[in-house]
């Protein structure tokens, strides 16, 4: 299914809630009346996002890491990013390096909330842009590399409850994601047509000036990863039934 948001193209494939489905043996479960369960669904998460680095078969699941993305865009910034990002074919990586730092979760609400500490985020794959950064021109299109360093990722989870057959799901209707990186290194090759001496100083113009550059666009990064997250999560939870994923 297409999906496009302000900019942000993704192709989704959220699961239909069919007959449920059950999660394997080996995935840790946490009780509601567990006074540690924000702990337990940290560990637990963080134990799963390693389970899901391959796949999930039983459940149709594609590698987490490198996680697939056949396509998306990241709109011109308000500032000094005057220019359109496409990318096509990427690859991310370093999602499995996270490190869950804390969950709370509140089922009155039908929400939950998620603190990750990740090393190292990287995006590789096909770009194309044309227009302005920092008031230079740029223009290029061929393989890229824009790398997240420990980045400090929130997430707000607002779930809406479905009912299949006696059984409740979660399906997630609201994903919303910060970044807050440590630094970003950026590195688009075929700059200006292959000029390698403008290229050059292009990126190193972009590195040197990463934080006024990433916080420009920022928002249009966030808006993808809170799609591509909220695709990941449905693929699970509309499938599993919440009582297979939190005991009473």
């Amino acid at each position: 299914m297409g999906f496009c948001v302000n900019g942000v193209i993704l192709l989704l494939t959220v699961a239909a809630v069919t007959d449920a489905e059950k999660l394997p043996s080996n995935f840790g479960r946490c009780s509601k009346s567990d006074p540690e369960m924000p702990e337990c669904l940290r560990a637990n998460i963080e134990d799963a996002i390693q389970k899901l680095k391959d796949g999930l078969t039983e459940l149709g699941l594609k590698r987490l890491d490198p996680m697939d993305i056949p396509e998306l865009t990241i709109d011109e910034g308000k500032g000094p990013v005057n220019v359109v990002q496409h990318f096509k074919d990427v690859e991310l990586h370093g999602l499995t390096g996270s490190k869950v730092v804390s969950v709370n979760i509140d089922f009155d609400k039908n929400e939950m909330y998620a603190r990750f500490i990740t090393p190292e985020l990287r995006l590789q794959g096909q770009y194309s842009m044309e227009g302005q950064i920092l008031l230079l021109p740029v223009v290029g299109s061929g393989p890229s590399n824009v790398t997240l360093i420990n980045t400090e990722i929130n997430h707000t989870v607002v779930a809406e409850p479905l009912e299949k057959e006696g059984q409740s799901f979660w399906s997630f209707k609201n994903y919303t994601v910060t970044l807050r990186p440590e630094r970003v290194i950026f590195k688009f090759d075929n700059l200006f047509d292959g000029d390698s001496k403008l290229g050059d100083e292009m990126n190193k113009v972009l590195n040197d000036n990463w934080d006024e550059v990433f916080t420009d666009v920022r928002e249009g990064y966030e808006k993808s990863f809170g799609l591509i997250f909220q695709d990941r999560a449905n693929s699970i939870f509309t499938q599993v039934a919440l009582s297979d994923i939190f005991l009473e």
